[in-house]
């Protein structure tokens, strides 16, 4: 649809104001950690301390056992999801993400000759049925398919990604943990969570879950973050009665929920430190993320399948942070792009001091390098 000239305009400032707010980067939140994963549209969880960096991050008073007990409890689940990526989503929610990703997770990665998905049914219910109780790893999934799987290398590595992220498995429980490091363990999804919403709602849900914590934001945007085909998206858009519209300094159309926060430009953005991969940088179309990204850095932060960990100064990327533990001392640095204002670099240091307690707490001594 074409942007009508009494749309209101909404500047880059105020875009990044916006994503800071419904990403709790703002003012850190009181409220339950699966009501915190709701409200984020999930968290990116490839590396297993992520999700708790990105809740310590956003909420007050994170626990590590914050995370841990819903996760044990099966109130949190860790699954193959929006880009065919692992992503931590709220059990009650889980049903709607996995089927309105499903045709990008099938999708992904997929070479030229691939069947489609009814072709591989049958294989998905064998697998399902070999994790139905015992967790499997990725090569014992491997062997259990290999007679059914094609002689074409390329498309026998494909059969396997397809077999572990659109046949409904689901990692096992510890795999969602902090300190998890080994190989990745599936197991098909307790009955309630296989009880798959209607196709409308469930792209509904997706829809208002990531405009109420990424937008405004383009159609273009929520299709790259879902890695959904747009028609479904549009048509969801369409469905969802409180949806305002406006437009950015380039004149495009943007969509959001009415009543999420859109604070002024000038708001004050504290010091915080992002996890590794974490949602707020990669939640836009890649050409969008300037909204929290200055273009300047981005080769610093994204390259191959990598995203850094960061540090944002004025609700903006600023820099990198790495950490590093001996039994003696745990020591966050930091590893700037430019020159930082000494009382940005305080900031950091009080902010970062707090962060190096927290992911090392059994270090006899803490600190952060400037």
């Amino acid at each position: 649809m074409p942007a009508q000239p009494d749309v209101p305009v909404i500047t880059l400032r105020e875009l990044n104001r916006a994503l800071l707010a419904r990403q709790m980067l703002l003012t850190r939140q009181r409220v339950g950690v699966v009501d915190a994963i709701e409200r984020l549209a999930c968290l990116q969880g490839q590396w297993a301390p992520s999700p708790y960096v990105a809740l310590w991050t956003r909420l007050a008073g994170f626990r590590r056992d914050d995370l841990t007990g819903p996760i044990d409890k099966g109130l949190v689940i860790k699954a193959t999801l929006m880009r065919a990526t692992l992503h931590l989503v709220s059990a009650k929610e889980y049903g709607a993400y996995a089927l309105a990703t499903l045709d990008g997770r099938f999708a992904a990665w997929r070479p030229p000759g691939g069947p489609d998905l009814a072709a591989l049914k049958d294989i998905h219910d064998k697998v399902f049925t070999f994790a139905a109780k015992t967790p499997r790893t990725r090569e014992e999934i491997r062997e259990f398919i290999a007679r059914d799987a094609p002689k074409d290398e390329r498309l026998r590595n494909w059969y396997l990604f397809a077999a572990v992220t659109a046949s409904g498995l689901i990692w096992e429980k510890s795999g969602a943990h902090w300190e998890y490091r080994q190989l990745a363990r599936f197991v098909a999804p307790p009955a309630k969570l296989r009880r798959a919403p209607k196709p409308d709602a469930a792209f509904d849900l997706v829809a208002r879950r990531y405009l109420g914590a990424f937008g405004p934001s383009t159609v273009g945007d929520l299709a790259n973050w879902t890695g959904c085909r747009v028609p479904p998206l549009r048509e969801a858009l369409t469905r969802i009665k409180d949806i305002r519209r406006f437009r950015d300094e380039r004149g495009r159309d943007l969509f959001d929920l009415a009543k999420a926060p859109r604070p002024p430009a000038d708001t004050v953005a504290p010091a915080r430190f992002l996890a590794r991969f974490d949602a707020a940088i990669l939640g836009h179309d890649a050409a969008e993320r300037t909204r929290i990204l200055p273009a300047a850095y981005k080769k610093q932060v994204i390259f191959s399948a990598e995203v850094w960990t960061t540090f944002l100064v004025d609700g903006f990327v600023a820099g990198r942070w790495k950490i590093a533990a001996t039994p003696r001392q745990a020591m966050l640095e930091l590893l700037p792009f430019t020159t930082l204002a000494k009382r940005d670099k305080a900031a950091l240091i009080d902010e970062g001091e707090r962060l190096v307690r927290f992911y090392y707490p059994q270090a006899k001594t803490h600190g952060v390098k400037a």
